[in-house]
């Protein structure tokens, strides 16, 4: 295997680890069992724990950031914001620790990692905030508004995805998006009014 597909596999299992224990509860060890390597193997591929903290978030919001990017790329504006949110949803369904690398906390790296990881979170936030703009077309265009937005939503599609998965039912992106859009697009209540 070449180092590459290697680091890549490792990357996987530590993301795996991760998810299932938390940062804190994970180690090298865990990690290394779950690739089948040494500890002292693992060394040659990562130097150490927040090495591998980086290189999982990274990989993890590159490719929602990719995701996101193909996405825009749909016919309407709804279809790139039904495309956005079922993919987001797809990522949690699978990997429920993405949900937090996504929407961030906990600072844990140190200087320019810290700062990657920063722009590529708010680049993928960015992206979801152009996909929201483009159907709810606000008046005037505020960063912080639009922000505000991009995480209610992102939290229901998080929130809804892991009620889903935990009620032990198959939950199916797709259709659990178009719930999310429905009520944040257009409301809890019924447009009709009771008498």
């Amino acid at each position: 295997m070449r180092r590459d597909e290697r680091l890549e596999a490792i990357v996987d299992a530590a993301a795996a680890v991760i998810s299932r224990k938390g940062y804190h509860g994970a180690t090298m060890r865990d990690v290394a069992e779950a690739c089948d390597l040494s500890a002292a193997n693992l060394y040659r591929y990562l130097s150490g724990k927040e090495d591998m903290l980086y290189q999982v978030q990274r990989r993890i919001l590159e490719a929602a950031v990719t995701s996101a990017q193909a996405a825009l790329f749909a016919p309407s504006a709804r279809d790139r914001l039904r495309a956005v949110v079922t993919d987001h949803i797809r990522r949690v369904v699978h990997r429920p620790g993405e949900a937090e690398i996504i929407r961030g906390g906990g600072e844990l790296l140190r200087d320019r990692r810290q700062a990657t990881i920063n722009n590529l979170r708010q680049e993928y936030i960015d992206l979801v905030g152009v996909a929201i703009d483009d159907v709810v077309r606000p008046a005037r265009r505020r960063r912080a508004d639009t922000e505000r937005r991009v995480h209610l939503l992102l939290g229901m599609a998080d929130r809804l995805a892991f009620l889903g998965a935990a009620q032990g039912g198959r939950v199916q992106p797709a259709r659990l998006a178009a719930s999310v859009l429905t009520v944040f697009l257009e409301g809890a209540a019924s447009r009709k009014r009771a008498r």
